[in-house]
């Protein structure tokens, strides 16, 4: 007996709540729909940590692609990412080696990553 296959969507979660807000408030804006819903594309761990842990961490060596992770990176990326989310550390420390997480995550994740481009733009230091 074979099972069948569900046919593959390309959506993103985005929590329900949310998308009532946005839609609520943007219902005569459509092309700020779309943008704020493209803005909301998650992001992983890895990707976001690649950005932000050399800026934030500056002692830190960042790896090379196809490379081991310098000492410290992970620990750098497994404590801020905990900070920010409020995970255990050995809950995001699993998230580098395959552990699966949360679909809010990502989109948390994005969101700090905007907020932080946002402030540097806004508060660049000196």
């Amino acid at each position: 007996m074979q099972c069948r296959q569900q046919p593959q969507t390309n959506t993103k979660k985005i929590p329900r709540w949310f998308v009532k807000f946005v839609l609520l408030r943007t219902q005569n804006k459509p092309d700020f729909q779309q943008t704020l819903f493209a803005l909301l594309e998650p992001m992983t761990p890895q990707e976001w940590c690649s950005i932000w842990i050399p800026i934030m961490h500056p002692e830190v060596e960042v790896p090379y692609s196809g490379e081991r992770n310098p000492y410290g990176y992970i620990k750098a990326c497994t404590a801020t990412l905990s900070a920010l989310t409020g995970y255990n550390p050995k809950t995001v420390e699993g998230w580098f080696y395959g552990k699966s997480y949360h679909y809010s995550v990502g989109i948390l994740l994005r969101c700090f990553h905007l907020m932080f481009k946002f402030g540097s733009k806004l508060c660049p230091r000196v």
